[in-house]
């Protein structure tokens, strides 16, 4: 009988700890319960959810608040029917959601087949394949039939415009399209959210300790997910950024994942672990982490107006350190209040170059700003960027995860580790603050080793781009000058596998302390090279190359088979 007893209260203590249900038509109130009991552990049914916001919702599932549980969702495909937001967790501790698969019906792109050129190549006409939305998006991908992934040769095609012209037919217009899509090419067309959505197919906003398990996004009106504010620490675990099952009536594979990047995390204070993820055909960068300069627009001593050159930053908080380089000073906040461009109080001077500032110029930065209050005094006149080392996903880790994706890895962030890898193909690797010449930046102790990168650099040329390497660690200034040593420093590149690309293997700019290490490059410059990095005067023709760096150790690499086009294998300053 005792032991009858100890069972029964055996049972109840883990049904108080774990939620499960049958399967229903909505999980949503099966989660939300389970949350606000603080449940441990809750287990989704098994099924296909098609499921759209409710009660005035721009999200499909919101997780609000929730810690220190595991949601289970082995099985389960949450299926969009609005191009909106359809996961979004905020505000949320030690939460792990494992298994779950996001897509969406409709699709947020679309696929065709080049039917027609135009005679002085100003357009293309597009048959829509079979099962695929009747639609005309204007984001556009060239992408070759026989390999499925962006053609070889095919430009920026920022401006495109793509209108129905029939049932099933879309019509592209920018000049020299025809020149890269030729008949029997396939074209992808993506998009955005509906005008009445938001962006992306899961956010993590404002949380700490979450860990996403065995999570897919078949397709994504935006990015994949995205990971913002907050102490981050996020993790990673044999996730999926790729193309969904065919649509109903479909005879081709989709051609796209995500209209944007595939997994990007941005102003955490704790990087994130990505491990033995799989990243395939998004439609813009595979993964990256990402930071903010902030410009001072008002100071006092202790007290500044600041703000943030992205305007979707959370912005910084109490305990955030204030820099404006590697050597420079530095402060820490003390307190932290939101401010708006217009009741900041700001001298008129100073108002009306932030008012009218150009997009992509130095003066350029979102309304939303802060008033902090610093622990010292720091010497920052309007017109100072800074930046907070706090704030820049340190101490990331991306570590064996496989790439078939035409867009980059980016980073902006330093204390980080990228190691194992398989990028084949992509767009490089890619280490770069992406800030104007003269705003504040500073990367430190990064290593990349171990990695293979293949066939990088064979479209989307850009010559007024620095990133001009399959590994490229550079920072640009106005007038096509590359900036001093001192934005980078104690930089290790060591044991990788360069491939087959176009152009140079490793570029590498304003740095301090770099080792460049036993890497092999195999079929360095066989074909001609393309001219990313002319306006910065980085060469096409040599294999590695290290400029405005000191402090630079090269050794103990292999190049095998360097073709043609290497004038040079190695230019660098003394080593």
């Amino acid at each position: 009988m005792a032991g009858t007893s100890r069972f029964l209260l055996l049972i109840t203590l883990l049904a108080c700890l774990a939620v499960s249900a049958r399967a229903e038509d909505d999980f949503r109130p099966l989660v939300s319960a389970a949350v606000r009991s603080h449940a441990q552990r809750v287990v989704i049914p098994p099924g296909v959810y098609r499921m759209a916001p409710h009660g005035g919702d721009r999200t499909v599932w919101s997780i609000d608040k929730a810690h220190d549980i595991v949601i289970v969702a082995d099985g389960v495909t949450l299926v969009s029917t609005q191009l909106t937001r359809a996961i979004d967790l905020r505000d949320c501790r030690n939460v792990t959601l494992q298994g779950i698969t996001v897509d969406y019906d409709p699709l947020p792109f679309t696929q065709g087949t080049v039917t027609a050129v135009a005679g002085d190549k100003s357009w293309v006409d597009v048959k829509i394949h079979a099962g695929y939305p009747l639609k005309a998006y204007s984001r556009i991908d060239v992408v070759d039939p026989a390999t499925r992934i962006r053609k070889r040769g095919m430009p920026f095609l920022w401006g495109s415009k793509a209108v129905m012209t029939g049932a099933d037919t879309v019509r592209i217009t920018r000049e020299g399209l025809g020149k890269i899509a030729l008949v029997g090419d396939f074209i992808s067309m993506s998009t955005g959210p509906d005008a009445a959505g938001i962006p992306h197919a899961v956010t993590i906003d404002d949380c700490a300790g979450v860990i996403f398990r065995n999570v897919t996004v078949d397709s994504a009106p935006g990015m994949g997910i995205i990971e913002s504010g907050g102490e981050g620490g996020a993790q990673y675990l044999g996730c999926k950024v790729a193309p969904g099952p065919r649509p109903a009536g479909a005879t081709q594979d989709r051609l796209l994942s995500t209209s944007w990047d595939a997994i990007q995390t941005a102003d955490v204070r704790r990087g994130p672990l990505v491990e033995h993820c799989l990243f395939r055909d998004a439609g813009d960068d595979s993964w990256s982490v990402q930071s903010s300069d902030y410009l001072v627009a008002k100071s006092d001593s202790r007290h500044l107006v600041i703000f943030p050159r992205d305007e979707y930053a959370p912005g910084l908080s109490p305990g955030d350190r204030i820099r404006t380089s590697l050597d420079s000073p530095e402060a820490a906040i003390l307190s932290s209040s939101g401010v708006s461009m217009s009741s900041a109080g700001l001298d008129p001077a100073t108002f009306a170059k932030l008012n009218d500032a150009r997009e992509w110029s130095f003066w350029k930065v979102g309304h939303r700003g802060w008033m902090i209050t610093l622990d010292r005094d720091f010497s920052a006149a309007p017109g100072t960027s800074i930046y907070s080392p706090d704030r820049q996903c340190a101490g990331f880790i991306f570590r064996d995860n496989e790439l078939h994706s035409s867009g980059r890895v980016l980073i902006k962030a330093g204390n980080g580790l990228v190691a194992g890898n398989l990028l084949d193909p992509s767009h490089g690797l890619v280490v770069n603050p992406e800030v104007p010449g003269q705003a504040a930046a500073g990367i430190r102790n990064l290593v990349i080793r171990d990695n293979t990168i293949r066939g990088t650099g064979f479209f989307c040329p850009g010559p007024f781009l620095s990133q001009a390497g399959a590994i490229s660690i550079t920072a640009g200034m106005a007038g096509g000058h590359l900036r001093p040593p001192g934005v980078f420093e104690d930089i290790v590149i060591q044991n990788n596998t360069i491939d087959a690309v176009n152009g140079p293997n490793i570029v590498v700019s304003s740095a301090r302390n770099v080792a460049i290490q036993g890497n092999r490059f195999i079929d360095a410059q066989q074909t001609p090279p393309n001219n990313t990095g002319r306006d910065f005067g980085i060469p096409n023709d040599c294999v590695v190359y290290v400029t405005q760096s000191t402090g630079v150790k090269i050794s103990g690499n292999q190049f095998i088979r360097p073709g043609p086009y290497a004038k040079n294998l190695v230019v660098a300053p003394a080593y």
